[in-house]
């Protein structure tokens, strides 16, 4: 675990995981340090959700046909679309450009008088599950990283990757990543203070990282002025 006190810190330490010579470095920021589980487990990581989640899958292809424009070829893209949209999933939301990480850590303008966590994830390419083998998003033995197919403008915006969690049967629950025996010691803390977090902000979006850039829509659009005129001026 460590701890950054300025931009400068945080490029040290990006810097020094990229020299590592990892096949993929991976980033996760969080506005709290909760446990890395995704959401269709999060509130109840004993509850074995497979089931559930893939009759939820199926339902949402089902119900989603007059809302949407377009098909997808597999279930892993079906849940990488549903994950996007809201539904909750077996999927944790990662991305391979750290300034979009750092962002996401700092930006929830409720927890700006606590810490907030930045994760990283280094591994080899043979922990990337491989779509043309692994039909089936419910089929893996073990958590895996998933590299999306380019889809929808958020994970084009945000470079957006995921780890997909398995339920683990020997344990009984969703394990999470920084206690998973073959994951932990691939992962990173670092902790960002308070005091420094509005100082990243207005760094962030001098290099292009904001609400309008991270969301590329109206939405994130009016995210950013509000930041821009209401926040960033105190």
């Amino acid at each position: 675990k460590s701890k950054i006190n300025s931009f400068q810190d945080f490029f040290y330490y990006i810097e020094t995981i990229e020299l590592m010579g990892y096949d993929i470095n991976l980033f996760r920021g969080q506005s709290t340090n909760r446990p890395l589980l995704p959401t269709i487990c999060r509130d109840d990581p004993k509850k074995d959700t497979t089931k559930i989640e893939i009759e939820m899958l199926e339902d949402f292809k089902r119900r989603s046909s007059l809302l949407i424009s377009r098909n997808f070829a597999s279930d892993w893209e079906w849940l990488v679309y549903a994950q996007r949209v809201g539904l909750k999933t077996r999927l944790l939301d990662w991305t391979n450009n750290p300034l979009v990480a750092l962002w996401f850590a700092c930006q929830d303008q409720y927890s700006m008088n606590e810490s907030s966590f930045l994760y990283i994830l280094s591994c080899d390419n043979n922990m990337q599950v491989d779509i043309s083998k692994n039909k089936s998003p419910f089929e893996n033995n073990s958590t895996k990283i998933l590299r999306p197919t380019l889809n929808n403008e958020r994970i084009v915006a945000q470079s957006g990757w995921f780890t997909a969690h398995r339920y683990s049967k020997p344990s009984n629950k969703f394990v999470t990543l920084e206690k998973n025996i073959s994951i932990k010691s691939k992962l990173t803390e670092i902790e960002i203070p308070a005091e420094f977090k509005k100082d990243l902000l207005r760094k962030l979006s001098m290099f292009g990282v904001n609400s309008r850039t991270v969301f590329p829509d109206v939405n994130g659009l009016s995210l950013h002025l509000n930041w821009k005129y209401l926040v960033n001026k105190y």
